[in-house]
């Protein structure tokens, strides 16, 4: 059974669910709607009505002028502070305010634009003090590297058959290290209904694929291998109490799961089923699922992520015809720099080295390079370089 705490967590965070959606459904009732008018025939009438390049002069004008510029930021920053320093109930010691220079000694220029603000009319223009619950500062999980949507470069990259197929937008979530009951935003994908779970799954970057595997010598750990290639990775995606798996016999990550959780015993937990088809033998057109509501998937070992389906719509015109699954978002990977050089990114993890200040100590190719291993034989057991993930498969 569900537990509404839970659920109202998920839908503060990931906003309210929808009903069941039967995505095959949605596909044949969508596409007896009208069909949407080709780009040239657009009316051009009401986009000239629409038009706001007058808008954008003015707002170019003020941003292109370093004194303007700097007047409304200032002004803005202020404006938020004092509704954050309203809003705030905790009885801390609020930072000194900065106030800004009295209207009469203002520029010409600056006195002008806030006369041209203060004037207009909209209600809505200002901030009220009531607005505190909906600003919040920019996130690192927001910024995008991509300008346009990246196509797949897997061999399974897919083409629009028709105009009468569907796509489907994920956004996938992970867990925070620092705070496992927190989720953070990673990557945001468009997927074609005719595709199946494993394109999708694959096309999702994670420094887990890109974990050197470990080499042993006489039964002992002796160093990592820089291939990033894993033969079985294994995963499962558990989609409305459906487990969907990797079809590897014994090794399959839904049989060790429901393996687990029976020999746990837990009562509270709602029954799962495999599903007959694994992910690379069942279409997204098969599903049936609620948009909005976290979806749970697992693979290499331990690493778990969220896919939260956000929309589900026909085809349109103007969107890409190939290269799905399509990645429209990418949260940048945070690097460590290199502890000797403090300058690039670490390529390199060393282990069991005293030379070092810290173990592991992440350095780059570079000082590792110019250091070295310890010439004396005793002294160098025991110390692994391991070399990071790269950020290659999904990234690039």
């Amino acid at each position: 059974m569900a537990n509404p705490n839970s659920n109202l967590a998920f839908e503060s965070r990931f906003g309210p669910q929808s009903n069941l959606i039967d995505i095959a459904a949605f596909a044949q009732s969508a596409s007896n709607n009208p069909p949407a008018l080709p780009v040239d025939e657009i009316d051009h009438d009401i986009a000239q009505e629409c038009r706001v390049d007058d808008l954008k002069i003015s707002l170019e004008d003020v941003l292109n002028n370093p004194r303007l510029a700097a007047h409304v930021f200032k002004n803005h920053e202020l404006t938020v502070n004092a509704i954050h320093e309203s809003a705030d109930t905790s009885g801390k010691r609020k930072r000194r305010r900065m106030n800004l220079p009295e209207p009469a000694l203002e520029h010409p220029e600056v006195t002008a634009l806030q006369r041209k603000l203060d004037a207009v009319k909209l209600k809505s223009w200002p901030y009220l003090l009531d607005s505190a619950a909906f600003l919040r500062g920019p996130r690192y999980t927001d910024l995008n590297p991509f300008t346009e949507p990246k196509p797949s470069s897997s061999s399974n990259a897919a083409a629009a058959s028709s105009n009468n197929e569907a796509v489907l937008t994920v956004t996938v979530f992970h867990r925070l290290p620092y705070r496992l009951t927190a989720v953070a935003r990673s990557s945001q994908h468009a997927a074609l209904t005719s595709q199946n779970l494993g394109d999708l799954v694959n096309c999702i970057p994670c420094v887990s694929n890109e974990m050197p595997e470990e080499v042993y010598e006489d039964d002992e750990l002796a160093g990592y291998s820089p291939n990033t290639t894993h033969k079985n990775p294994g995963a499962v995606v558990l989609i409305e109490g459906v487990l969907y798996g990797d079809d590897q016999g014994d090794q399959d990550y839904a049989n060790k799961l429901i393996k687990q959780l029976e020999e746990l015993s837990l009562d509270q937990v709602d029954p799962l089923v495999k599903s007959p088809t694994s992910l690379n033998s069942t279409p997204l057109s098969f599903l049936s699922l609620k948009l909005n509501k976290p979806y749970w998937f697992l693979h290499q070992g331990d690493c778990e992520h969220f896919l939260v389906f956000d929309q589900i719509r026909m085809i349109h015109p103007t969107d890409p015809k190939d290269g799905y699954p399509l990645t429209l978002q990418i949260t940048p990977p945070q690097l460590d720099l290199c502890r000797g050089c403090s300058r690039v990114p670490a390529v390199w993890s060393i282990v069991g080295d005293v030379r070092l200040g810290e173990s592991p100590c992440p350095l780059c190719h570079f000082c590792w390079t110019m250091m070295g291993m310890p010439k004396d034989e005793q002294a160098a057991q025991g110390i692994l370089a391991v070399p990071l993930p790269r950020h290659v498969a999904g990234w690039r």
